[in-house]
């Protein structure tokens, strides 16, 4: 399937902390769909409670309002993202697969399904296939969709393409300085990659800072740091559980293990 991505406003649905305000998400549904016998409303709610379980990584509650969602309301394309969402942290790649191709079916625009899309292929090292996707490949408009495509220019040594996107990019976004950090490393920036890590002030309870300030660390020598550094992140990765991180520290010490025999 191929991802056309077109540059225009997204309104965005987000939660807030009141149910009472989470009433007025907008639900957009398929005109010709039947929703006899169903309550709009119901789904709203499990879509709002889907979501706070998902920010404190009640991964099995979330997941059951999440299929509540897309149960009642199908053609609901963020409820199938919420879906994609939770199984990545399972370590679910291909549930996620499926809920996003679902979630960009509906609406091809949803850049948050495109981006999750990139996150997938990229950890399978899939980059140069994400990048294939794209019929034309443009700034869009998430921020984060246009750092990760930056990321995957380098890793294709891509570099001019690299760089518009990521000078494209607003780096002054703190939600997304992982991202940043990763661009810099992957340029060899290992120093800038450190500034942006610690500029960040819940870096140290975060695997996605804490795995990536082991890399740093190898690339430097300091593979005792380094190792700390992944037990850290597994460690907060058990409670609650989060299989997708513990899973990628266990790779980083295998890693370890293996630049020890070498």
């Amino acid at each position: 399937m191929k991802i056309i991505i077109a540059i225009f406003l997204i309104i965005l649905i987000s939660c807030s902390n009141e149910i009472e305000e989470e009433i007025d998400i907008q639900i957009k549904i398929d005109s010709n769909a039947s929703l006899e016998n169903t309550d709009s409303s119901d789904s709203v709610i499990h879509y709002v409670r889907a979501h706070r379980s998902l920010e404190v990584k009640n991964l099995s509650f979330a997941e059951s309002r999440f299929k509540k969602v897309v149960e009642i309301e199908p053609n609901f394309a963020r409820g199938w993202l919420g879906l994609a969402e939770v199984s990545i942290l399972k370590d679910n790649f291909q549930n996620a697969s499926k809920y996003l191709d679902e979630a960009l079916l509906l609406k091809p625009d949803l850049y948050e399904a495109v981006y999750l899309k990139g996150v997938l292929m990229d950890f399978n090292d899939q980059c140069d296939a994400f990048i294939s996707l794209f019929e034309k490949i443009e700034i869009t408009p998430s921020n984060r969709l246009n750092l990760l495509i930056s990321n995957c220019f380098l890793k294709l040594q891509r570099y001019d393409d690299a760089r518009i996107f990521f000078e494209g990019s607003d780096l002054s976004v703190i939600e997304d300085y992982d991202l940043v950090a990763e661009n810099y490393f992957l340029q060899g920036n290992l120093n800038d990659a450190k500034k942006i890590i610690t500029k960040n002030p819940i870096s140290y309870k975060d695997p996605k800072y804490l795995f990536l300030n082991s890399k740093i660390l190898i690339e430097e020598g300091k593979i005792e740091e380094a190792k700390k550094k992944i037990i850290e992140g597994i460690e907060i990765s058990r409670e609650p559980k989060i299989p997708f991180y513990i899973n990628q520290g266990q790779s980083l010490l295998d890693k370890i293990k293996n630049l020890s025999k070498d």
